[in-house]
C-alpha cells in the first residue's frame, strides 16, 4: 500500500510543482483571449462555415494593450478576455494586426479593466539564461521550463515575410497558442507553434520590438521582402564562368519576384556577393552578430522596414557593381495563386448554376490536412510551377469550382475543379 501512496505523492508534487505561486507577478501580465472566427465555405464562397471557438494567451504590453499571435483574427467574429483565467470575459477588439508578421495587439474599452494589470518588460534580444514559458491552465497560472535549441529564418505562413524563430524545447504540454517565453523576468519570445515533441517556435524578442515600434508609428510601414530565387555557388567551374577566382563565394540569382524588393535591380545570373553590408557565404548565408550563420532573406526584415533602401554587391558581366534596393512589402495577393487572403471572402461568379471563382490556396487547403497529396494532379502542378509566377496579361486563374445540380446543367458535373 506504500508504493501507490508514494506514487500519488510524486504526481502531486509534480503538479504542485508545475504551478506558480498565488499572487506570481505573472498572473498580473498574462490573460486568457477567447477568440471566435468563421471562415468562408470554399466551394459556396458566399457562405460561412460554423463558427469555431479557440483559446490563446495574450500579454500585456504598454499602452493598455494585448499581444497575442494573429491565429483566426482575420475571420475572428468575436475577442473576449479572461483575467486570471476566470469570468467574466470581457469583449475586446483589435488595435492593430500583422498577419504576415504573426502578430496583433488587442485592447479592451471597459474603464479598469487594465488598473490590476501589468505592461511585461520585453528584452531587446533573444540573449538570455533559464528560460521559461508560461499559460494559464483551469485557473491556475502553469509556468514551464524551456531550453533553447536553435534560432533558423522562417517563412511565414501568411505570405510574404521572412524571419528569426528560436526553436525551444519545452516542458509545456499542448502549446502553440502564443505562450511568452522569459528570461530573467524579460519577454524574449512569443509560442506561434509547438509540435507533439513539445519542440516549439518562437518569434523572437527582435521581431516583437520592431513591430510594436511600427504599430506605434502614424503610418505602418509594414516589413518587407526580398524576393529572390537563388543557386548556391560551391561549384568551381560555375564560379570561374561568372568571373570569380578562387574559392566561390555568393550566390546565384536565379528569379526575381515580380513587383518583389529586388526585380529589376538584381538580374538573372547575377551574383551575390554582399547584402546591405554582409558578405554573403557560398550557401546564401551572411554572419549575424547573435545567431551566427543565418539564411540571408533575414536581412530584409532585421532592422529595417518596407520603404528602406539597402545597398548590394554584385557580380554581374564578370564585373562589380554597387546596386541600391528599395524595401517593399509584398501583399500575399502577389502571386498567380495566393496563398492566404486578408478580411475578404474569395472572388466569385455565380451564373447559369456554374461556380466559378479564383484559385488560391485556401481553396486548395479545403481537401484537409495532406491537401497537397489530394489535390488533382493537375492543380499541384500549377501550384508547384505557377504559384509565385503573375504576369501582367495573367494575374490570376480560375476554377470552375462547382456544379449546381439541376437538369440544365446535366453532363457539365464532370467538369467541377477544372481550370
Amino acid at each position: 500500500m506504500k508504493k501507490p501512496r508514494l506514487a500519488l505523492f510524486a504526481v502531486l508534487a509534480l503538479s504542485i510543482s508545475a504551478a506558480a505561486r498565488p499572487g506570481h507577478p505573472l498572473e498580473y501580465q498574462l490573460v486568457t483571449v477567447r477568440v471566435t472566427s468563421q471562415t468562408w465555405n470554399e466551394y459556396r464562397p458566399w457562405q460561412k462555415t460554423k463558427p469555431q471557438t479557440r483559446t490563446f494567451v495574450g500579454t500585456v504590453v504598454s499602452g493598455n494593450r494585448i499581444l497575442m499571435v494573429t491565429d483566426d483574427l482575420v475571420d475572428a467574429t468575436l475577442i473576449q478576455v479572461e483575467k486570471f483565467d476566470r469570468p467574466p470575459r470581457v469583449p475586446a477588439r483589435i488595435v492593430h494586426c500583422d498577419q504576415q508578421v504573426g502578430l496583433a495587439t488587442i485592447t479592451v474599452d471597459e474603464p479598469g479593466f487594465f488598473d490590476d494589470l501589468n505592461p511585461v518588460e520585453i528584452a531587446e534580444n533573444t540573449n538570455g539564461t533559464d528560460y521559461y514559458s508560461a499559460t494559464w491552465k483551469s485557473g491556475q497560472l502553469s509556468i514551464a521550463a524551456c531550453r533553447w535549441s536553435e534560432a533558423t529564418v522562417f517563412n511565414s505562413g501568411m505570405p510574404y515575410f521572412s524571419y528569426v524563430g528560436i526553436y525551444f524545447i519545452t516542458d509545456l504540454t499542448g502549446g502553440g497558442w502564443g505562450e511568452p517565453v522569459f528570461s530573467e523576468g524579460r519577454l524574449v519570445g512569443i509560442v506561434n507553434a509547438q509540435n507533439k515533441n513539445r519542440r516549439a517556435t518562437a518569434l523572437s524578442a527582435e521581431l516583437i520590438q520592431a513591430y510594436l515600434r511600427a504599430a506605434d508609428l502614424s503610418d505602418y510601414p509594414g516589413f518587407a521582402w526580398l524576393g529572390i530565387n537563388y543557386q548556391i555557388n560551391k561549384g568551381l567551374a560555375q564560379a570561374a564562368y561568372a568571373g570569380q577566382k578562387g574559392k566561390p563565394t555568393g550566390i546565384r540569382i536565379r528569379h526575381c519576384f515580380p513587383g518583389s524588393s529586388v526585380d529589376g535591380h538584381l538580374l538573372p545570373d547575377d551574383i551575390l556577393l554582399e547584402l546591405d553590408g554582409h558578405p554573403i557565404d557560398s550557401l546564401g548565408d551572411y554572419v549575424h552578430p547573435r545567431y551566427g550563420p543565418i539564411d540571408i532573406n533575414l536581412i530584409a526584415t532585421d532592422g529595417h522596414y518596407a520603404g528602406d533602401v539597402i545597398s548590394a554587391k554584385v557580380l554581374r558581366n564578370k564585373e562589380e557593381t554597387m546596386v541600391e534596393i528599395p524595401l517593399k512589402n509584398i501583399p500575399p495577393s502577389a502571386a498567380l495563386i495566393p496563398k492566404a487572403r486578408l478580411d475578404t471572402p474569395p472572388p466569385y461568379l455565380l451564373a447559369g448554376g456554374f461556380v466559378f471563382r479564383e484559385l488560391d490556396v485556401p481553396y486548395l487547403r479545403a481537401w484537409g490536412d495532406k491537401w497537397k497529396e489530394k489535390i488533382p494532379s493537375y492543380l499541384r502542378c500549377l501550384y508547384e510551377m505557377k504559384s509565385e509566377s503573375p504576369t501582367l496579361e495573367q494575374q490570376r486563374l480560375i476554377v470552375l469550382a462547382d456544379v449546381f445540380p439541376d437538369e440544365y446543367n446535366l453532363g457539365y458535373h464532370d467538369m467541377a475543379q477544372n481550370i
